[in-house]
């Protein structure tokens, strides 16, 4: 009987630790990430769809991935801009870190300590992000600064899972 319970409890481990592992991949890169979280889009035109989120490690290094369907010649890029509920504001460069994989734009941006402290304090109420047709003059049905909110039924309380995973 002792035996059983060993081997179930090391099973249940196994399977947790299985399961809680999440990846941010660009390129050739993938970063240990959490699970990803959807903001609706503010845009009300079907072809900006919403932007999902991810918070990823390099590292020492703090990252927020964004992504986006989106057609293959779009990348979110430019400085990201993160607003957090207390009015506090985070803006992000742009890394150069960003993909577009069958058809899903995709990008990274550096978070400081400082950036990773407003956020425990503070739940994100939205993201401005910035989308780049990649050929030759552009296409004005893409280029251009949007915006993604955390509300409705996909809200999610960012502090807590900021706090969880960056405290590892």
């Amino acid at each position: 009987m002792k035996g059983i319970l060993i081997l179930l409890v090391t099973l249940l481990t196994l399977t947790f630790e299985i399961n809680g592992q999440n990846f941010l991949f660009i390129g050739e890169y993938s970063y240990p990430s959490t699970e990803s979280f959807t903001l609706l889009s503010n845009y009300d035109r079907a072809y900006i769809t919403d932007l999902n989120i991810v918070f990823a490690k390099n590292g020492e290094k703090a990252l927020i991935g964004v992504s986006s369907d989106l057609v293959p010649l779009v990348r979110i890029s430019g400085k990201l801009i993160i607003y957090l509920d207390d009015g506090s504001v985070i803006a992000c460069s742009d890394q150069g870190i960003q993909d577009n994989v069958n058809g899903v734009a995709i990008s990274a941006y550096y978070l400081t300590n400082e950036d990773l402290a407003k956020m425990a304090n503070s739940n994100i109420n939205m993201i401005r992000y910035s989308l780049k047709w990649m050929q030759m003059g552009g296409n004005p049905l893409y280029d251009g600064n949007y915006t993604a909110s955390n509300t409705g039924e996909s809200k999610t309380d960012f502090t807590t899972v900021i706090t969880d995973f960056y405290s590892d």
